[in-house]
C-alpha cells in the first residue's frame, strides 16, 4: 500500500475516535459565551511559546527599521541570507541557515508563492506599504494547524497583507537618491456585515545609477552602474467575509509586472550590460475557513498562478536574443485539526500542486515541456500543557512527471518525520525547546531540463536539521517595559546536494555534494519606558554559521559553502516621543567566499550599513500626516554581497505617508 494511503487511514482511524470526543466537548461549552476576533500584535524576536525559533516583523518594526520590501525587512532577522545582485532592481531571494533559498517557502496570505522554474522567489517584489507583518519560521512549530507545504521546507516565510475590518485610507509617496520614485494606495471598506473590500496599488520607478569604487583583481574599478533601472507596477483587490465566529472567507486578485533592467558583474574596460528582463505575474487565491465545533476546525485553499518571463539577452554578433517562460501553478490543500481532549490534538493537511513550464526558445533552453503533480500529505499530533509541549508530525511527498517531448524524471516518493518538544519550568515566561526536521526538496525545472545541464536523472536533496534552544520573557518593572532573549543552536546536513559541475564542454547538474551546517542564532528585544509617554525600543540579532563541503574526497572539503558568512547580525534602536520620532539601524556580515575554494583570491570582503532616520506625525483632521527623512549606507561604501555587484553608496529618502 502506498505511503499516502496508509497516512489517510490512520488518520481515518483517529477521525472516528475524535469525532465523538468532539461533539462531547461542543456539548459542554454550549452555554460559553464567544467574544468578538481580537487582533494581537507580536514583538520582534523568537516567541517563547514555541518549539522552534519563530521570529516576527510587525507593521511597527518594518517602518522603524526602514524596510520598503519584505527582503530589505528579512535582512534584519537572525538565520537569514539574503542574496542581492545589486542595483535598484535586483533580485532579491532568501536563503535560512545555509541550505539554500530553493528549501525556504514563502506564504502571502497563507497561501504558497511557488516558481517551478528555479524554485527561488524574489521577495524584493513584495512592497511593505500594506503589510501586517512579517513571520519567518525555521524549522518544526508547534501549530499543527498548517498546510502540508509548510511541512516540507526547511523554514517559512509568511507575508500578511493588512484585510481591515474598518474604513480606511492610506497614501504613501517616497523621493530617493538615484532618481527613486515610490507611490503607493490602500484603501480599506465595510461594505456590508461581516463583508469587507480592500485595494492596493503601488508604482516604482527608479533611475538606479550610481558611482561606485570597488576593489578589482588588477586594482580599483570605478564607474557608475549601468542598467539597473526598474519600472513596477503592482495591484491587488481583496475581500473578506466573516460568518459569525464559524465561517471565514478571504479572496484576493494580484497582479504584477515590471520592466527591469539585469545589472550584470562589473568588469573592467567592459562596463555595458543590456539585459532585461520583463516579468508579468497575476494569481487568484481563495482562503475558507469553517470551525463547527470548539474541538474541531477546518480549512481550505484555492489558487491558480500565471508568470510571465521575457528575458532578452544580448548575441555577441549585435542581434538581440529572446527567452520567454509560461509557468502555470494550480494548488489545492486542505488541513483538518481535531482537538480530541484538553491536551491532545491531531491534525490532517494535504496539498495537490499541478505545474506546467513552457518556452518558445527551441536552441539552448528546454528540451522538454515539463509537468509536474506533485501530491503532500502529513499528518500530525500534538500534545501539550502548561509546562511540556511535543509535537510530531509525518509527511509523504509524491511527485509525478511527464512531457510530450524528451525524457522525464522518474517518480519521486518518500517520507519524512518532524518532532519537536518544549519545556516552560517558569510558565510562559521561559521556554526550552528542541526540534527535529526531515526536508526533501525537489529539483527545479531548470536542473532537469535546461538543454545542456540539465540532468533528468537527478536524486532530489534530503536535509536533516536538529535545533535547540531557549527563550526568556523578562517579566515588566520600572526600568523595562520589555525584554525578550532567545538564543537557538543548530546542526544538520544536505545530501545528494544538486550543484553544477564542469564537464568538457559545458556544466551539467550532478548530486555530488554532502554539506555539513553548525551555527547559532541570538535574538532580543527591549522596551525602554520614559517620561511623557515616550519609549525606548531596542532589538538585535547575531548568527553564526558554519557550513561546509562535507563530501569525501572532495578537494575542498571543510571550506565554508560560496556566499555564506560565518557571522552577521543587525540592530536597531529607536526613541518615540509625543514630538518627534528618530532611529538608527545597522545590518553587518563578515567575510564570504565566491568559489568553493576559500583562498584570498575569493574573498568578498564584509560589510556594515548604517542608516539613521526621523519622523513626525501630525493630526490632520480626523486622521494623520506622517512625515519621514532617512539616510541610508552612511558610510558610502559600494559593499558587496555577490562580488562584482556593487550596492550604491550614501543615499537619501524622504516620504510622506496620510492615514485617513
Amino acid at each position: 500500500m502506498p505511503a499516502h494511503c496508509i497516512i489517510k487511514a490512520c488518520y481515518a482511524v483517529l477521525f472516528a475516535t475524535a469525532l465523538p470526543l468532539s461533539n462531547i466537548f461542543a456539548q459542554s461549552n454550549d452555554s460559553v459565551r464567544r467574544l468578538d476576533t481580537l487582533i494581537v500584535s507580536s514583538r520582534r524576536v523568537g516567541s517563547v511559546e514555541s518549539s522552534a525559533p519563530v521570529q516576527r516583523l510587525s507593521a511597527d518594526d518594518i517602518k522603524r527599521i526602514g524596510a520598503t520590501n519584505v527582503g530589505e525587512a528579512l535582512k534584519h532577522l537572525s538565520g537569514v541570507t539574503i542574496k542581492d545582485y545589486g542595483g535598484i532592481g535586483g533580485l532579491k531571494s532568501v536563503s535560512i541557515r545555509g541550505m539554500g533559498a530553493q528549501h525556504t517557502a514563502v506564504f502571502y496570505d497563507g497561501v504558497a508563492v511557488g516558481d517551478c522554474q528555479n524554485g527561488q522567489v524574489d521577495v524584493g517584489r513584495f512592497s511593505t506599504d500594506n503589510l501586517s507583518g512579517v513571520q519567518l519560521l525555521i524549522g518544526q512549530g508547534d501549530d499543527i494547524y498548517q498546510s502540508a507545504r509548510t511541512l516540507a521546507a526547511a523554514g517559512t516565510v509568511s507575508i500578511e497583507t493588512n484585510f481591515d475590518q474598518k474604513n480606511s485610507f492610506k497614501i504613501n509617496a517616497r523621493a530617493a537618491s538615484f532618481d527613486s520614485y515610490q507611490a503607493s494606495l490602500h484603501v480599506g471598506r465595510r461594505v456590508g456585515r461581516g463583508l469587507f473590500a480592500s485595494f492596493f496599488g503601488d508604482y516604482t520607478n527608479a533611475g538606479g545609477c550610481y558611482r561606485f569604487n570597488i576593489d578589482g583583481a588588477g586594482g580599483s574599478i570605478t564607474g557608475r552602474r549601468r542598467n539597473s533601472d526598474i519600472e513596477s507596477v503592482r495591484a491587488e483587490a481583496g475581500i473578506m467575509w466573516r460568518g459569525g465566529q464559524r465561517h471565514t472567507l478571504r479572496a484576493k486578485l494580484y497582479g504584477y509586472s515590471s520592466m527591469r533592467g539585469v545589472p550584470g558583474a562589473v568588469i573592467v574596460d567592459n562596463p555595458l550590460s543590456s539585459e532585461r528582463l520583463l516579468s508579468r505575474n497575476i494569481f487568484a487565491q481563495m482562503f475558507y475557513e469553517y470551525i463547527p465545533s470548539a474541538s474541531l476546525r477546518m480549512k481550505a485553499t484555492l489558487k491558480h498562478n500565471y508568470t510571465y518571463d521575457k528575458n532578452r539577452l544580448p548575441a555577441a554578433a549585435g542581434s538581440a536574443s529572446a527567452h520567454r517562460f509560461h509557468q502555470n501553478e494550480s494548488d489545492f490543500s486542505y488541513t483538518i485539526k481535531w482537538q480530541m481532549s484538553e491536551h491532545f490534538a491531531t491534525a490532517f493537511a494535504e496539498e495537490l500542486v499541478y505545474n506546467t513550464l513552457r518556452t518558445d526558445n527551441k536552441h539552448n533552453v528546454m528540451s522538454a515541456r515539463p509537468n509536474r503533480l506533485t501530491n503532500l500529505a502529513a499528518l500530525s499530533v500534538r500534545y501539550g500543557s502548561s509546562l511540556f509541549c511535543a509535537t510530531a508530525s509525518l509527511l509523504h511527498t509524491l511527485a509525478e512527471e511527464w512531457s510530450s517531448v524528451g525524457k522525464v524524471a522518474p517518480r519521486r516518493s518518500r517520507l519524512a518525520p518532524s518532532l519537536s518538544v518544549s519545556l516552560y519550568p517558569m510558565g510562559q515566561r521561559l521556554c526550552l525547546r528542541a526540534s527535529y526536521r526531515d526536508i526533501f526538496r525537489l529539483p527545479t525545472f531548470n536542473d532537469l531540463y535546461y538543454r545542456e545541464s540539465g540532468n533528468f536523472t537527478l536524486r532530489p536533496e534530503k536535509s536533516r536539521m536538529l535545533n535547540v534552544g531557549a527563550a526568556y520573557s523578562l517579566p515588566e518593572c520600572k526600568y523595562l517595559s520589555s525584554l525578550t532573549l532567545s538564543v537557538d543552536g543548530y546542526c544538520g546536513r544536505i545530501s545528494d546536494k544538486i550543484v553544477a559541475v564542469p564537464g568538457i564542454f559545458v556544466w551539467k547538474m550532478s548530486n555530488v555534494d554532502r554539506v555539513s551546517l553548525k551555527g547559532a542564532d541570538a535574538n532580543i528585544d527591549a522596551t525602554v519606558p520614559l517620561h511623557n509617554a515616550s519609549h525606548i525600543k531596542i532589538s538585535g540579532a547575531y548568527s553564526y554559521m558554519h557550513a561546509t563541503d562535507d563530501t569525501d574526497g572532495s578537494p575542498v572539503k571543510g571550506e565554508q559553502i560560496i556566499y555564506t558568512p560565518r557571522h552577521s547580525g543587525s540592530g536597531s534602536v529607536a526613541i518615540y516621543t509625543p514630538l518627534l520620532d528618530a532611529g538608527y539601524s545597522l545590518v553587518w556580515s563578515s567575510e564570504r567566499y565566491r568559489l568553493p575554494q576559500n583562498i584570498p583570491s575569493t574573498r568578498v570582503d564584509g560589510y556594515c550599513d548604517h542608516s539613521v532616520w526621523l519622523a513626525r506625525s501630525l493630526r490632520v483632521g480626523s486622521g494623520s500626516l506622517t512625515l519621514r527623512a532617512e539616510a541610508m549606507n552612511l558610510c558610502n561604501k559600494n559593499y558587496e554581497i555577490i562580488r562584482y555587484y556593487p550596492m550604491s553608496g550614501r543615499s537619501l529618502r524622504l516620504s510622506a505617508t496620510i492615514n485617513l
